[in-house]
């Protein structure tokens, strides 16, 4: 595999157990804002609207606030939505399963039209995106690890862990929740730190994860149906959600204590916390 500017890094590695005590879950109120039969895989806002990646129907759909639907545009088994600092949308495509990584994979630009930005042969599997407060965006394959891109989509760094899925930032100190791990995982990436929050046996199978308001992790977790809130430098945790089917991702509207939440059982949840 070709890729330019690769720096991979020994990491000291540290765990913390997992506890629950010092963070509270406040039952919230939910409501459905969408549904379809169809898988949807990640969402982000702009601009009094918000991007829905759907990723079995190989499009990203935009709808006003209110639900009404505004557009789809083709784009191939997309990922995560974000919002780049130049104020573009950028997208992860080529999201699919071990069978389908020969097909491409990368990161478009919405410039309005898809716009190829990160492609080639670095990424085989692009699922999750964030921007840092560099204006670095920063990839996930499970597949190959975790990837950071500068502000002209180069690749700076590339960190070998074991199937990354969600990402989010606070500042420039990188989350990313582990799809397969027997103690349901998150690391937390501080230069050349990782550090494991544990949030305990059996796996979860934590999909994706956003920063609430209040500066908590929010962390879907796919195979056991729960929306988890965790204190992002402690690792206490409580569930806020449960019963849920197959929770993908969660993202704040800004400036709001409203989170939406996609499911790849087809509905996206309005929860207010």
């Amino acid at each position: 595999m070709r890729i330019v500017a690769l720096l991979c890094l020994l990491l000291s590695i540290t765990a913390v157990p997992a506890h629950a005590a010092g963070i509270r879950c406040t039952p919230p109120t939910v409501t459905t804002f969408h549904s379809a039969p169809t898988w949807y895989e990640n969402l982000e806002f702009d601009r009094g609207t918000i991007w829905l990646s759907n990723l079995t129907g190989n499009a990203v759909e935009q709808y006003r606030l209110d639900g009404t639907f505004l557009r789809s545009i083709p784009l191939r088994a997309p990922g995560a939505i974000r919002k780049g600092p130049d104020g573009l949308l950028y997208v992860n495509f080529g999201d699919d399963s071990p069978e389908t990584r020969p097909l491409p994979s990368g990161v478009v630009r919405l410039t309005p039209e898809p716009e190829v930005w990160i492609g080639g042969d670095t990424l085989s599997s692009a699922n999750g995106a964030e921007f840092d407060a560099r204006g670095h965006l920063h990839v996930s394959d499970p597949f190959t690890g975790l990837y950071e891109f500068d502000r002209r989509g180069t690749l700076v760094r590339h960190l070998d862990i074991a199937y990354p899925n969600g990402i989010v930032t606070i500042g420039n100190t990188v989350f990313t929740n582990i799809v397969i791990d027997p103690q349901s995982a998150i690391v937390r990436i501080t230069g050349n730190r990782q550090t494991r929050l544990e949030l305990g046996a059996p796996d979860k199978g934590l999909d994706d994860l956003a920063v609430g308001p209040d500066g908590k992790l929010y962390v879907t977790a796919y195979t056991s149906g729960e929306l988890i809130k965790v204190d992002p430098w402690t690792g206490a945790h409580c569930t806020l959600l449960s019963g849920l089917k197959n929770p993908t991702a969660a993202r704040f509207l800004p400036g709001t204590p409203t989170m939406f939440v996609t499911h790849a059982s087809g509905s996206v949840l309005k929860v207010r916390l």
